[in-house]
């Protein structure tokens, strides 16, 4: 049922890269399409740039709105792509910044992946992330 609801993500532009993902859902890059897949594959329920209003009347766009099946709990999963550019972490600070004013704080209910342009996302990571998280005694 929480897979059937309907959502509006964040609109692509025409300079946006087309990258789709196993589930036929565009994506923002190839390693959100590597989440993407990961979490497809192993059964997770997940909406992709979900609207999620915060107290503050703020929307924000977690890259990944997760289930957990076995506690019907919400999680956010972000992945932060190019962390060695100083701009865009400064930006991901702040974006950590909003959430925790928002009461949803790392490690509890916002979960994050991460890369710079000499160390990509690591997969063997990132499916042993998921399965601790995911799928552990049946979650």
């Amino acid at each position: 049922l929480w897979r059937s609801e309907t959502y509006s993500g964040k609109s692509f532009s025409q300079e946006d890269a087309e990258i789709v993902t196993e589930r036929g859902e565009r994506v923002r890059s190839k390693s959100e399409k590597i989440i993407a897949d990961r979490l497809y594959g192993l059964g997770i329920p997940y909406r992709y740039e979900c609207p999620l209003l915060l107290d503050d009347e703020m929307i924000v766009y977690p890259d990944f709105t997760i289930l957990k099946k076995c506690t019907r709990e919400v999680v956010y999963l972000e992945h932060f792509g190019r962390m060695d550019d100083p701009e865009y972490a400064e930006k991901t600070w702040r974006k950590l910044d909003t959430y925790s004013r928002n009461e949803i704080y790392l490690g509890s209910r916002l979960f994050f992946t991460y890369e710079t342009a000499k160390k990509p996302l690591n997969t063997m990571t990132l499916d042993g992330f998921l399965r601790q998280l995911f799928l552990k005694n049946g979650n």
